[in-house]
């Protein structure tokens, strides 16, 4: 199965595991649940699912890397102890508890959660001293005399051998006792995460054209080349960021991603075309609605044959997916805000403190321990982490402009009360919840106000690139050809695999929509804008197979 239904099938697995009787004995008892085997390539992202099936299912979540870890550190270290058998004392051996067992109780303990899910990544790539002792865990769930507790869900991940020579094969008796989940690499599944993940525009209309390269694995006696979904992604990352340095990109740069010879060269020389396109299309001016970038734009899209045609089409995805990201970014800094201020409000009836400043610094410090035990632990990825220390940011730059406030006020009010020698109390004692609410809320406005505008932003993109790109605005005829467009039909019994052009049926519009349609977060950002200038050519294509048509051509 790919990637995306094997991240499936573990969160169901969590789910009928952890599901409980009223007596609160688990529904599959412990010995009925199978630990979870994935096995396949490097790279395409076994680890990333394990987290986010964790974290989709609310429980505690552990990993290991077994290839890091001697049979002491899992077993745990042997000690003396007396015993005592039939009136005769012995000497016998015991072992302190497992690194690995105790790192589950830790986590227990700082975050409560009882359930959760004990990852050990390359799990048949264990030394010979401890791969007994990780097939009794797999069997068992026992390290020595230390248990696996109720609730936590046993996963290991590993590579074929064909990946990795120091792979152990599991016996029959082994894989009996196991849930073995075989996981292929994906391509259409990689190309929708991509596009979520804003993918340099590059990668993407490289392996549009090139889907065979997306997963190579060449190897021999004496030499082996490669590439994996992780190195395409971690190759992203540093184009982007020497495209922020000026630095230049050449297959020496490539092949330290890519490693292979010739995919690195023709990547390169890909790479190359679709910059200088980027650098001379005036991209961004287009989807702004200029209208000399816009004739620019359509000027060399109708003169280009389709392969060029591609690098516009993603150059456009790229610079409405980086809006996107943008609008994403506002929304979630605008729900996390929305949460802290919850419970800022909640600390706040708790505690009866009535100054802000003391308030706000008592609630940060309670908040920022909080994020350091979900970062000691893994309970929430980097990003996610990064957007929790953004809202106690906006807490605290709230907190300054509410103390300002505070002290004018106060200021105000004593003013009044020694004129009139009548207002016994400030209006602020009296009213420090409306006080702080009024803050969160203006706070709140302010980010809304942000989202607003980044959405009217990407929604004028959307409109100004499809009329960019759409057939209806080339000013040829409906029965003729469209400059450009190389797939057509030779004769007139055949028609078009793209049909009913002049109803924005070009190859590169369908491309266009349908990546759009493709891209989780674009997804996300249609439900909350249904109405959208996509709309009007996503009901009159039919996307599914017209797209399937485009790729095998492409290919």
């Amino acid at each position: 199965m790919n990637i995306q239904d094997a991240r499936t099938e573990i969160i169901r697995t969590i789910r009928a595991y952890t599901a409980k009787k009223e007596d609160g004995t688990p529904i599959i008892p412990s010995l009925r649940q199978r630990p979870l085997l994935l096995i396949g390539p490097p790279g395409i992202g076994k680890t990333a699912i394990m987290e986010q099936a964790a974290r989709e299912c609310r429980v505690g979540f552990v990993s290991y890397t077994m290839t890091h870890h001697t049979r002491q550190s899992a077993l745990g270290l042997p000690y003396i102890e007396r015993r005592s058998f039939n009136g005769e004392e012995y000497a016998v051996t015991e072992y302190t508890m497992s690194e690995i067992i105790a790192s589950v109780y830790r986590c227990m303990e700082e975050t409560g959660v009882s359930n959760g899910l004990l990852f050990l990544d390359e799990i048949n790539c264990v030394s010979e001293t401890l791969a007994p002792a990780m097939l009794q865990f797999l069997q068992n769930k026992t390290f020595g005399s230390h248990r696996l507790p109720d609730g936590w869900v046993l996963a290991a991940a590993g590579n074929p051998p064909e990946y990795n020579k120091s792979v152990h094969e599991f016996d029959i008796a082994t894989l009996d006792r196991l849930k073995y989940i075989p996981v292929e690499a994906d391509y259409e599944v990689w190309r929708s995460y991509a596009l979520g993940e804003a993918i340099h525009g590059a990668i993407l209309a490289y392996l549009d054209t090139h889907p065979g390269q997306f997963y190579i694995l060449k190897q021999t006696y004496a030499s082996r080349a490669f590439a994996t979904a992780r190195g395409w992604e971690d190759l992203s990352c540093i184009l982007k960021e020497y495209e922020a340095l000026d630095f230049q990109v050449d297959a020496k740069l490539v092949i330290q991603y890519l490693q292979d010879q010739e995919l690195a060269e023709d990547f390169s020389y890909f790479y190359q075309l679709y910059h200088s396109k980027e650098q001379h299309l005036p991209i961004a001016q287009m989807l702004a609605g200029d209208k000399q970038a816009a004739a620019a734009c359509r000027t060399l899209f109708l003169e280009s044959p389709f392969e060029e045609q591609i690098y516009l089409v993603h150059l456009m995805l790229s610079c409405i997916n980086e809006k996107l990201d943008s609008w994403r970014a506002a929304n979630r800094q605008k729900a996390r805000f929305q949460d802290a201020a919850e419970r800022l409000i909640r600390f706040w009836k708790q505690q009866g403190i009535q100054s802000i400043q003391e308030i706000i610094n008592a609630f940060l410090e309670k908040e920022r321990g909080i994020l350091k035990i979900r970062r000691e632990h893994g309970l929430s990825p980097d990003s996610e982490l990064e957007e929790m220390q953004q809202a106690l940011s906006a807490v605290q730059r709230m907190g300054y402009r509410l103390r300002e406030k505070e002290v004018k006020q106060k200021a105000a009010s004593a003013a009044i009360d020694q004129q009139t020698s009548r207002l016994k109390t400030t209006p602020y004692q009296n009213t420090a919840e409306d006080f702080l609410r009024q803050g969160c809320t203006e706070e709140l406005r302010r980010m809304e106000s942000n989202c607003s505008e980044i959405a009217e932003q990407i929604l004028e993109m959307l409109k100004y690139g499809i009329q960019t790109i759409s057939p209806e605005n080339w000013g040829y005829s409906e029965h003729s050809d469209p400059p450009g467009d190389s797939f057509h039909s030779d004769t007139q019994n055949e028609p078009c695999i793209l049909k009913n052009v002049s109803c924005s049926g070009s190859a590169a519009l369908v491309l266009f929509l349908s990546s759009l349609r493709q891209n989780p977060l674009a997804d996300r950002f249609f439900k909350q804008y249904p109405q959208n200038p996509c709309v009007p050519h996503w009901e009159q294509l039919d996307l599914s197979a017209r797209e399937k048509a485009i790729r095998e051509m492409l290919s």
